[in-house]
Order: C-alpha cells, then sequence, then structure tokens
C-alpha cells in the first residue's frame, strides 16, 4: 500500500468515526495495522472503533499498548475512563480522566466527560464545577452545556438549568442530547407533554439516543396523571444520593410504623389515618411495579412498542402474566371456589410481580443474569407452594407439611 493511499484510507476511516460508522471504519482500520504501520493515531482510532462496537476488552488492550508506548497519551486515558464508566466503576474512571486532564489541561470534552461522571455520582456541585470549566475554554461547548444544565437540574436551580439548555439549542438546534436534556428537565418539571416534543426531535436526530428513548417513554407514560406525579416524586428520590436515599425509606418506613401503631391504639383516629396508611402502602409498592405496569400499557401501544427493548418486553409481558393469574385467582375464589390455596397462590401471584418487574432493571449484566436466576427462583417457590395448598385447602404448604 501506497503512503497516500494509505493516508487516504486514514482520513476515510477518521470521518466514518465521526459519523458514528464504527464498523465501516473498523474493517478499514484494521487493514492499515495489518500493513504492520505502528502509530499512535491509528490504535487510537482503532479503540473508538472498537469502543463504539462494544468490543470494549479489545478497546482497552488498544488503549493499554498506546500508553505503555507513550504515557502521555491522554486521549488514551479518556477512553479508558469511558470505558470504565460504561462497567459503572466510577472511582476507576475518575482516576483515568484525571490523568487526561493533568496532561492536557486544556482540553474542554475532558472536563465535559469529568462533569458527565460526577452527574452519575450525583456529585452536583463538583459537576457544575468541571462543567463550568469545560465552558471557560469553549463557552459554546454542547457537552459542557448540557452537563451543566444536568448538574442544574439535580441542584434543583430549574430557571438556570433552562437558560443553559436555550443557550445550547441555539449554539447547536439540531443537537439530540440537548432536547433529550431539555426533555429531561421538561419532566423533572412535571410537563411530560411539553417534554414529548423535545424527546421526539432527540430520537428524529438520532434514532439510536438511548437517554432520548428512555425518556420519551417516561413522557408518554405521563399522560397518566397518577403516574406523571409518582414519576416527579421518583426524579426527585432519583437525585439523592444512595445514603440519603435510605434515610428517606427508613424514615418513610419508620414514619409507616408510628402511624399505624397510633392508629391500633388511637381508635377515633383511625378513620384519618388509614387512608394515609393505605396510600403509603400503595406508594410502597408502587415503586417496584408500576413502572412495568406502564411498560405493559406501552407494550399495548404501536408506538410505545418500538420504545421498549427487548428485557423491558420481557419484564412487561412477565409482569402481564403475574397479574392476570393473579386477578384470576382472586375471582375464582370470591365467586366460585373459596379454597385458601388459591387465596394464597392469587396473593403471592400479585407479589411476585415485584422481582418480574425489576429483575432487568440492572444495567451490568451480571447483576441483571443474578437477579434473573432470584426471580425465577422465587416464581419456582411460589408455583410449588400454591399447588401444594390448593390441593390440601391451606393458605400455605408450609401449613400442611409442617404441623
Amino acid at each position: 500500500m501506497t503512503q497516500i493511499e494509505f493516508a487516504r484510507q486514514f482520513s476515510h476511516a477518521d470521518v466514518l468515526l465521526s459519523q458514528g460508522r464504527y464498523k465501516q471504519a473498523e474493517d478499514i482500520l484494521d487493514r492499515l495495522v495489518a500493513t504492520g504501520f505502528e502509530d499512535n493515531d491509528l490504535f487510537r482510532m482503532l479503540a473508538v472503533a472498537k469502543m463504539g462496537l462494544k468490543k470494549y476488552d479489545q478497546a482497552e488492550e488498544l488503549c493499554r499498548m498506546v500508553i505503555s508506548r507513550n504515557p502521555n497519551e491522554a486521549f488514551a486515558f479518556y477512553i479508558l475512563a469511558n470505558l470504565r464508566s460504561h462497567d459503572r466503576n466510577f472511582g476507576e474512571a475518575l482516576g483515568n480522566l484525571s490523568e487526561a486532564i493533568r496532561i492536557d489541561p486544556s482540553n474542554t470534552n475532558f472536563h465535559a466527560f469529568h462533569a458527565n461522571i460526577l452527574l452519575h455520582t450525583k456529585d452536583f456541585e463538583k459537576a457544575l464545577s468541571a462543567a463550568d470549566r469545560s465552558l471557560s475554554l469553549d463557552a459554546e461547548n454542547t457537552d459542557g452545556l448540557n452537563a451543566r444544565a444536568s448538574a442544574l437540574i439535580g441542584l434543583n436551580r430549574g430557571d438556570e438549568a433552562f437558560e443553559t439548555i436555550s443557550k445550547s439549542l441555539a449554539s447547536d438546534p439540531n443537537n439530540s442530547d440537548t432536547h433529550a436534556n431539555m426533555g429531561w428537565g421538561l419532566l423533572h418539571q412535571g410537563m411530560s407533554d411539553k417534554a414529548l416534543v423535545h424527546f421526539r426531535s432527540a430520537l428524529k436526530e438520532e434514532p439510536m439516543n438511548e437517554f432520548a428513548r428512555s425518556g420519551m417513554m417516561e413522557a408518554m407514560k405521563a399522560k397518566f396523571p397518577v403516574y406523571r406525579y409518582f414519576l416527579v416524586v421518583m426524579l426527585w428520590l432519583g437525585k439523592l444520593k444512595g445514603a440519603n436515599q435510605w434515610g428517606v425509606i427508613i424514615g418513610s418506613y419508620i414514619l409507616f410504623r408510628i402511624l399505624f401503631t397510633l392508629a391500633e391504639s388511637v381508635s377515633w383516629l383511625q378513620p384519618f389515618l388509614y387512608p394515609i396508611i393505605g396510600l403509603m402502602v400503595l406508594f410502597f409498592i408502587s415503586t417496584w411495579i408500576f413502572s412495568p405496569l406502564m411498560n405493559l400499557y406501552l407494550l399495548s401501544n404501536n408506538y410505545g412498542r418500538l420504545m421498549l427493548n427487548d428485557q423491558q418486553k420481557s419484564s412487561a409481558r412477565w409482569v402481564g402474566i403475574s397479574l392476570l393469574a393473579s386477578v384470576f385467582g382472586f375471582l375464582i375464589y370470591f365467586f366460585i371456589y373459596q379454597n385458601d390455596g388459591i387465596l394464597s397462590a392469587s396473593f403471592f401471584l400479585f407479589v411476585l410481580m415485584i422481582p418480574l418487574g425489576s429483575m432487568n432493571n440492572p444495567q451490568l449484566n451480571k447483576n441483571r443474569t443474578r437477579l434473573n436466576w432470584a426471580a425465577i427462583s422465587i416464581a419456582v417457590i411460589v408455583i410449588v407452594d400454591s399447588v401444594i395448598a390448593i390441593a390440601h385447602n391451606t393458605f400455605m404448604s408450609s401449613y400442611y407439611l409442617f404441623l
């Protein structure tokens, strides 16, 4: 291969990468590597192509090779930070990105990505600072503007967030991520109809934008008023760090126990407290099953079905089967045949919606696999217990086996 032809193909691969056509770029770059030419620029580009094709191990191997050849290759550390962020190993991601920034502190994209990682860890103040550093280097950097807006939303500074997003849209009106960011900001404010407009614009520009797709799903489900308010609460909880989330959960449980004890002790308060207790129980249950139930609604909608990924469709179908079987069992018990085993089976089939609805929630495959096996195990136990209980007309099989 002549030097001119090599340069032409190298330039073509660079264009393909900028267009997100990773497979074509990979094919060209693999051919160039096969010529025996060794250059860090070539290996970096190939690492980007491998990462775009989700060949993460190969991408990391290329980055490690680049760094071993030149420890001051900032972009290689940047790619490693992306890989660790994908694994949700944000500690290592921040470490690699800090090294990239140390080597090249004037790279606005590094600071913007730093802000995005901090958004994942819910360090909103630090994320805002990182985004501002990015914008101090390039005031129109779209990633920096979007990160700044997300940080402001996390800090409950909605007006400033929308001002930042509007500036980003003025700079790049067709940017998919910016429209998605605006949509999520509107969802936080409970304005689902306006959010839908921006999510549609985002998906029109970039049909595979996961951030926009998930937002579009939530906006469609938020057409139901009850879910709209539920979503606002869940988005608020989502902005809290893990320790604070547990504080809210534990505090809510303590409040529930206090109200229940008070209702049991003071009879004249029962008409006031029991409805509150009932709403709290309903909300606790809804945090597990509301979203998959709404996914079941989307599954029955021609357009909504396109928004669901395979895991969400699977969870929705299993939740639907569990709910249908539960309702069918209750109808049999109350109107046809009063068998205590049928009553218990109906109750546990309803509860089974919780593991079935959440088994595909984890983003990491290994965690999702574990939760799938846990859900299957619980389902098997429920089925076996129900068969024994129905056969012996007892509420639970243990009543028959151990009494």
